[in-house]
């Protein structure tokens, strides 16, 4: 047997969110983001998808998302916000959510890097969804410099609000398909749009 397939699971693809030409987050798989703006990239594929998102933080976070401040780049309306009390019960929070298959687009925030084994749950979890034929798309924020194994990509978002308004920049450090690259994110009339970095 292939060892990808070993590793990995089966390669029968699922759609993705479109990022950036050929690269996209896809479905029913990990993906990863860190950095001091990566509160900010769940907006991003928010505005590239349909449907609610669901959005689990830690009960004791000090931090909520402003309606206000987001609702030019994605419809609040969208969000479905649970506090979490322990990095255990968000875990368990994403398996049953990709269990069931919905909502669409799964944001966690982690207070720790999740192992190996926690990852492989979660596609394992995906692919045990029977209710819908797109598996929904988790994607966590983990602290620090992030480095949790077994995802499918890993993210790494910072501002770059210096020369240009609204701008941010984005690396991709981490994907199975893809080699790494650099890019810029800013906002054109309302719209996030992406170029790759010079």
């Amino acid at each position: 047997m292939n060892l990808s397939l070993l590793i990995n699971g089966s390669t029968t693809s699922q759609p993705k969110i479109p990022f950036y030409e050929n690269i996209g987050l896809e479905h029913g798989r990990v993906h990863e983001c860190y950095g001091p703006a990566k509160l900010f990239f769940p907006f991003l594929l928010a505005q590239r998808c349909k449907g609610p998102i669901l959005w689990i933080c830690p009960s004791y976070s000090k931090h909520t998302i402003n309606p206000n401040g987001v609702s030019k780049w994605v419809n609040p309306h969208r969000f479905i916000f649970i506090n979490s009390p322990s990095f255990k019960n968000t875990l368990w929070c994403i398996e049953e959510s990709l269990r069931i298959g919905t909502p669409p687009l799964i944001i966690a925030e982690l207070e720790q890097i999740p192992t190996l084994t926690q990852i492989r749950r979660m596609h394992l979890a995906a692919k045990s969804c029977k209710s819908t034929k797109v598996a929904p798309l988790p994607l966590i924020l983990t602290p620090k410099d992030g480095g949790a194994l077994g995802v499918e990509t890993r993210w790494c978002i910072r501002s770059n609000h210096t020369n240009t308004p609204y701008q941010w920049k984005i690396d991709l450090t981490r994907a199975r398909l893809v080699p790494e690259k650099k890019f810029l994110l800013t906002e054109i009339k309302n719209q996030l749009e992406i170029s790759l970095a010079p």
